[in-house]
């Protein structure tokens, strides 16, 4: 570490562990962090313990977990607490990921994996301490000095003592602190305000799926070309190429004409699909595909409109490979067994450039004659879902299945095979306005993430407040406290060190 001075600012720069500077008004002063703050560890009682409710004479025992969610609070019994927190204490989550969570807002008993920061009153204001600690100098600091045995990255209290802090008088932490909250509270609105999107999205979403599958969303096109063949037409075609009778089939529907267009028929997917295409299950590594391996397809490879290739397992064993259940350019594929919300997903793949075959639970749907585009999204809609999960079986909590001939009962609305094409084409403009609306959502709230990192950023570096030279400097407080803490050292008899302790060596203020 080196100091120097420049032009009324004092810059420190740091050069183990993570390299940065730390640049901080003249008036300021350096201390370490154990001269501004106490760190005191949790503690862990015997997990046998542990219950799962609270009782007479037990306390709550506070978690990392436990700050996200209340589904797992534990109790321990009252006499076997020692460390303990109330809801405005500031907690430091020791282990990740991610390390060094600032957290508050709780009160019990802490284990282990949680510290307590318990500020200097003569030295620093808590909600400074608080903002301090979220800083990204400082985490970046500790993540890279703070790594465990067996590869797990932790805390290392002797770095956070030994880490420096510039000071400021009391009185201007307290105005940074309240200029913080009020453009915090300012970002916080816009976040609130942003966090409607993705919700809004999807409603839209699944707004343009109704409107399409109700013939409004190519109302005027149809205008504009009355003499296409009905569907009728197309699906009796189809129907004797498959040796389907159109009219027993339609028997079995429980629609009516009326919810649809007239050039529109009511079909069940048996009468268009050619082939169903199952793959094989067999143990494989879970290692992604590469250019150079063949992968079997994972169920969660097949979303609702994109196929990630990466989603997938490497076939280690030659003899399993089967070039005819590679997936291709242009295949239409769907989930036969997932969670209820996405059993029956479905997508189109647009383009692959690896060789992943098919498994057990992923088939290829050939369709003969109909747009698969279109089949795909009546799949994704609220009609399409009914349909699926009304004919999936299986426990609700767990995964649930759809059979190959329950799928082919699968009831769906079927327009002229143009006006198909065409309702595809509006359908993805309409999604990728869509998704252009969320890839701004996300833009702005990196952009309000990273404006809460400046707010902090600027903040200890003393260029979010104007210093008072009325304010009684922090150096004189600090000169006081090392004084009687010296006073303290010299009337005290040295004890001798305990065998094999070491003394962390602080760099001087």
């Amino acid at each position: 570490m080196s100091d120097e001075l420049n032009e009324g600012w004092q810059i420190l720069r740091i050069t183990d562990y993570y390299s940065h500077k730390i640049v901080a008004p003249s008036s300021w002063v350096q201390a370490s962090f154990s001269e501004i703050c106490r760190i005191i560890g949790g503690s862990q009682p015997p997990k046998e313990c542990f219950v799962m409710e609270q009782r007479e004479g037990y306390i709550r025992l506070i978690q990392i977990r436990d700050y996200k969610t209340d589904k797992f609070a534990t109790y321990i019994p009252t006499n076997l607490a020692k460390r303990f927190c109330n809801k405005g204490d500031i907690m430091i989550g020791r282990y990740g990921p991610p390390i060094f969570q600032i957290l508050r807002g709780l009160e019990g008993s802490y284990n282990v994996a949680l510290m307590k920061a318990e500020p200097n009153p003569q030295l620093v204001d808590k909600e400074f301490l608080y903002y301090f600690l979220q800083t990204a100098n400082l985490f970046n600091y500790i993540a890279a000095a703070s790594l465990r045995t067996a590869g797990q990255d932790g805390v290392r209290k002797e770095h956070l003592d030994n880490y420096p802090v510039f000071v400021p008088p009391l009185n201007e932490q307290r105005r940074i602190v309240a200029k913080i909250e009020e453009l915090r509270e300012r970002s916080q609105k816009a976040r609130s305000h942003l966090s409607a999107i993705p919700n809004l999205c999807n409603k839209f979403r699944q707004s343009v799926l109704a409107a399409a599958f109700r013939g409004d969303l190519t109302a005027d096109w149809r205008e504009q070309n009355p003499d296409v063949e009905p569907a009728q037409v197309l699906l009796e075609r189809i129907g004797k190429e498959l040796g389907q009778n159109l009219a027993d089939v339609q028997t079995e529907i429980d629609r009516t004409d009326d919810e649809i267009p007239s050039t529109w028929a009511w079909a069940k997917l048996k009468l268009m699909i050619k082939k169903i295409q199952p793959g094989n299950n067999f143990l494989c590594p879970e290692v992604p595909v590469t250019e150079t391996t063949v992968g079997l397809v994972k169920i969660s490879a097949v979303t609702w409109g994109t196929f990630n290739p990466k989603e997938t397992k490497t076939v280690a064993d030659p003899s399993k490979v089967d070039p005819n259940l590679f997936i291709q350019p242009g295949d239409l594929l769907v989930t036969r067994a997932n969670t209820l919300e996405l059993v029956g997903a479905s997508v189109v793949v647009d383009e692959i450039h690896y060789k992943i075959m098919l498994s057990d639970k992923v088939w290829r749907v050939d369709i003969l004659e109909v747009d698969k585009k279109y089949i795909n999204f009546y799949l994704r809609s609220k009609d399409g879902r009914k349909e699926i999960e009304s004919r999936a079986t299986g426990n609700q909590l767990s995964m649930r299945n759809i059979s190959q001939n329950a799928f082919r009962d699968v009831v769906i609305a079927i327009p002229p095979i143009e006006e198909q094409k065409e309702i595809g084409r509006q359908i993805e403009s309409c999604f990728n306005s869509i998704n252009q609306s969320k890839q701004a959502y996300q833009e702005t709230k990196d952009y309000l993430n990273q404006l809460d990192r400046s707010i902090l950023a600027k903040a200890f570096r003393g260029e979010l407040v104007e210093q008072d030279p009325n304010d009684e400097p922090a150096s004189i407080l600090l000169e006081r406290i090392r004084a009687e803490r010296e006073q303290q050292t010299q009337g005290k008899a040295k004890k001798p060190g305990k065998k094999g302790q070491r003394t962390i060596k602080t760099d001087p203020p």
